[in-house]
């Protein structure tokens, strides 16, 4: 699979992300969040987006935001997967296979996941990794099996279970790197029928294989939405994880303002198809663009709106 190698000596770090052109919206977001708080960070990085479907307007309106390279992906096909785990998380969750690749020429390696608000700077992350590779530990007490419908012999699946949404990784992982790359892909190939929760438990099945040591990455780079307010406070990066997602769930100011701004500067919106709320003509405003079905969840979109309207008086 294609790489590419930094564009100039200072960029040590690659920051890989990956949508399909439906949630170009997303990746503008995370964007901005990057060039408010990271100007150091983006200093030394170089920032690669592995898309499908994304047409040369989304990826020209990214690329006025901070520098992009894009890399069209495709996925092996995959027979024996579980209609549902393409159907909830799509082919493009596996992009994160291919960051190993990149240690062959960047010093670290960041992924983040399409669905974050970035509040504050995620460069100290990168501190947090002495073994090479870094998650966030699960809130609760679930192991690897979760991620699976059943055991996968030859490993445990009672080792602790980490969040692979944000995920970092450096050269301190002496493996070869492409091996590590696809060994994943193989091993998706294999048990496709088994997952759950499809690339975050082939990375911890990867991590037994070949004996790495994963660093716990502080709460605060990979905080879910549904925390408490005391977390939410201290977070750097906030994560809309599953169904819950900041378009069609939540109302949080900050990535709402982000959004509005992409809008009026680009005028690629989210597409909710909401029957109610085109019969109304309110899709056209942004507000209304990532509220939630309101036939489907009129509680959901009523708290919504009583969280913007409170945030507007404020």
């Amino acid at each position: 699979m294609q790489t590419l190698s930094p564009t100039s000596p200072q960029k040590n770090t690659a920051i890989i992300m990956g949508a399909t052109g439906n949630l170009a919206f997303a990746l503008g977001v995370v964007l901005k969040g990057l060039q408010k708080f990271n100007t150091a960070l983006l200093r030394e990085s170089d920032i690669v987006i592995y898309y499908q479907n994304m047409d040369e307007n989304a990826r020209t309106a990214l690329e006025k935001i901070v520098p992009c390279r894009f890399i069209p992906y495709k996925f092996p096909d995959m027979s024996g997967m579980r209609h549902n785990v393409l159907r909830d998380y799509g082919e493009m969750t596996f992009v994160r296979y291919e960051c190993f690749r990149y240690l062959k020429e960047y010093q670290y390696v960041l992924w983040l996941d399409a669905d974050i608000l970035i509040r504050g700077d995620i460069s100290g992350m990168r501190e947090q990794i002495p073994h090479g590779i870094g998650f966030r530990r699960e809130y609760y007490d679930e192991r690897v099996r979760v991620n699976f419908t059943a055991d996968i012999p030859g490993f445990d699946m009672q080792a602790p279970h980490f969040n692979a949404g944000i995920m970092c990784i450096s050269q301190a992982l002496t493996q070869d790197k492409d091996a590590l790359s696809d060994w994943c892909y193989q091993k998706t190939a294999e048990i496709a029928e088994h997952l759950v929760f499809p690339d975050q438990g082939v990375l911890l099945l990867m991590c037994q294989h070949f004996g790495l040591t994963i660093d716990t990455l502080d709460e605060k780079y990979n905080c879910e939405a549904q925390r408490n307010r005391f977390a939410l406070t201290k977070a750097v990066v906030i994560h809309a994880i599953g169904h819950r997602k900041f378009w069609k769930y939540y109302y949080f100011d900050e990535w709402f303002t982000l959004y509005k701004e992409w809008v009026k500067e680009t005028g690629i919106a989210c597409q909710n198809n909401f029957p109610l709320l085109k019969k109304w003509g309110l899709e056209k405003y942004p507000l209304f663009q990532v509220a939630p079905n309101p036939q489907k969840y009129p509680v959901k979109f009523l708290t919504y709106l009583l969280r913007w309207l409170i945030r507007a008086r404020v």
